[in-house]
């Protein structure tokens, strides 16, 4: 099976294509830091392959999954992995390049990777798309609402063209995690109900959709039910409880030293 992934020299991205390879399958890492993505894919061995590539770049995401398809063979599974949450606790203040740079990555790029993926699967009749949202896609984040509005784009993206492409023998899969113990996280605030989960555990689900073709996906799923209750209760008693547990803070009450590696890394692909 060829797997493209976006996103992948780091995290989620990274820990799913361990777990493809490490089935047999053949996997293009694809990342705006393609050193990065090469040394992963040659971590990984022969069957992996990796690429540089800015996922907003609608015409450099389609000549990449050719270069993928020409090397490896025609793709399979497309994982649009590749986002980037940059924190402010209020969105009046957060810089317009970087609100632009969001919208483009999380929600373009993952457009971009599946309308090039139903372009090539679709006349073989099968073929599975995983997008990578959030349960910040289903309730707003303080601190993060241009983040999360980018997650609410890709979740309606994916539900709207799952129905279109219903006989076309492609499976469409958002993929909705809670926080995950990645660079995306370093520098946030705790809070009792806030569970860090592992990278793998997000690869495993991922995997998971692949072979099962499910339709949506929350992990934790503790966390994606209360999410979702909290998405259907009125907004000013959802925002109370959410203050009372402390959950209002995690992105908002950020340590800047902390988070500052992370944060340089983004803006310097925001030309």
């Amino acid at each position: 099976m060829v797997v493209v992934i976006t996103g992948a020299a780091r995290g989620i991205g990274a820990a799913t294509a361990r777990l493809l390879a490490g089935r047999g399958d053949r996997v293009a890492i694809a990342d705006i830091d393609g050193d990065m993505a090469v040394t992963i894919a040659d971590e990984l061995g022969e069957h992996c392959q990796g690429y540089k590539l800015d996922v907003s770049d609608r015409l450099a995401f389609i000549d990449f999954v050719d270069q993928v398809e020409t090397n490896l063979g025609p793709i399979d599974v497309m994982i649009n992995n590749a986002g980037i949450a940059m924190a402010s606790p209020q969105v009046t203040d957060q810089e317009i390049e970087v609100i632009e740079k969001s919208i483009d990555v999380n929600l373009k790029g993952v457009i971009w990777g599946t309308l090039v993926a139903v372009e090539k699967m679709r006349p073989r009749g099968h073929g599975a798309v995983i997008n990578v949202a959030s349960l910040a896609g289903v309730i707003g984040v303080p601190g993060l609402a241009v983040y999360s509005a980018s997650k609410f784009g890709v979740v309606g993206f994916t539900e709207g063209i799952r129905a279109e492409q219903e006989d076309s023998g492609i499976s469409f899969t958002v993929v909705m995690p809670g926080p995950v113990e990645t660079d995306m996280m370093v520098g946030t605030r705790s809070a009792p109900l806030v569970r860090l989960v592992k990278p793998e555990v997000l690869a495993a689900a991922i995997v998971g959709a692949i072979e099962t073709g499910k339709p949506r996906v929350a992990v934790p799923r503790s966390t994606g039910a209360y999410v979702r209750l909290m998405s259907i209760l009125p907004p000013k008693f959802a925002i109370r409880m959410n203050r009372l547990m402390g959950l209002d803070r995690v992105s908002t009450e950020i340590d800047p030293a902390a988070r500052s590696e992370y944060v340089e890394r983004i803006k310097r692909t925001i030309s």
